[in-house]
């Protein structure tokens, strides 16, 4: 079992090695684009807080110092990992796949670890940078934000699990799909379509609350209007559970579909 996964795993490090879509956009793009919003938002908070006159200038916690890293880069490692493991199956590679590794099960798991661990370390990178340097460039706005408090503590582990557990979800979809623009599509309309769209329902707030990602968000520590019917740590059991059972579950929708 130990051997195939390790195996697994080495097969999708090569397979997406060199020049390919995760290493020239999907993972540049996880870690420019929350950056680039997070800094810009600060420089411009930061230059109307020194504007003369000001009376009160509103300080930033660190409850709300990386959600653009929450809410982009995790969406983004479950998009890489649906893209990688549905563009496999766009390119016919399966069948090889399949006589290398032959424990379908054991193989996904690679796939899951290979993805995951790129974005828990990606993540946790991007969690310590802002958390480090936002107090620094805008020090009237983001003076308070430190990555040694309880919530900094908070968010350098759960967002990096977040993160893990998301690729999982990802290699689900894209086993359950097998199409790279039906994963990804699908994966970012449920993402930034779907759990805020179900808001506006006949009561759609109390179904809100369930919404995984949304409940991903207020698991990590960040500051979010949605209240989950249970705290933190329970939201981010919930959502490690939900991902992990889409994953079950396509891998036994495809294995009978294969029959």
């Amino acid at each position: 079992m130990n051997g195939v996964l390790t195996r697994s795993l080495r097969a999708e490090m090569v397979r997406t090695g060199g020049r390919g879509p995760l290493w020239l956009v999907l993972l540049p793009a996880a870690a420019l684009i929350p950056v680039a919003i997070t800094f810009l938002i600060a420089c411009v908070a930061e230059r109307f807080a020194r504007i003369p006159g000001q009376q009160y200038v509103q300080q930033v916690p660190t409850t709300n110092a990386a959600y653009w890293v929450i809410n982009v880069t995790v969406v983004l490692v479950a998009v890489a990992a649906a893209y990688g493991q549905a563009s496999e199956s766009r390119l016919r590679a399966t069948e090889y796949v399949r006589l290398a590794l032959p424990r379908r099960p054991s193989v996904l798991a690679g796939k899951w670890v290979f993805y995951g661990l790129l974005g828990a370390v990606l993540s946790l990178v991007l969690v310590a940078l802002v958390l480090t340097a936002l107090p620094r460039v805008a020090p009237l706005v983001y003076g308070q934000v430190s990555v040694i408090d309880p919530v900094g503590l908070r968010l350098m582990w759960t967002v990096p699990v977040y993160a893990f557990f998301a690729a999982g979800l990802g290699v689900g979809v894209g086993v359950a799909l097998r199409t790279p623009a039906a994963a990804v599509g699908l994966l970012l309309f449920w993402v930034y379509v779907v759990e805020i769209a179900v808001g506006y329902l006949p009561s759609g707030y109390s179904l809100q609350r369930f919404m995984p990602f949304l409940n991903g968000i207020y698991a990590t520590g960040q500051d979010i209007v949605l209240e989950p019917p249970w705290g933190r740590d329970a939201a981010l059991v919930y959502v490690c559970g939900v991902f992990g059972l889409v994953l079950l579950c396509s891998m036994g929708f495809r294995r009978g579909a294969e029959k």
